[in-house]
């Protein structure tokens, strides 16, 4: 069985900053893959989608550890 893995989806959608947080069979995602999950993902069908950005997501996701620059990373 293949792991899945996760990975950090970045975008802009009509001028306002967007992510998205996936989880993929496939080791790498790229743009058109990403875009795909985008548009499934967006209400607004015909919206503006542009620089998208794909981050690989490695280590397990810590329901305990909230996001926040005043924290000191694990490990």
């Amino acid at each position: 069985m293949k792991k899945s893995q996760r990975f950090l989806i970045s975008y802009i959608c009509d001028n306002h900053p967007n992510t998205l947080e996936i989880s993929s069979d496939k080791d790498s995602l790229n743009r058109e893959e990403a875009l795909e999950y985008i548009k499934l993902a967006n209400v607004l069908k015909s919206a503006s989608i542009t620089d998208i950005r794909i981050v690989g997501l490695h280590r397990p996701n810590n329901p305990n550890v909230h996001p926040g620059h005043y924290q000191q990373p694990e490990g």
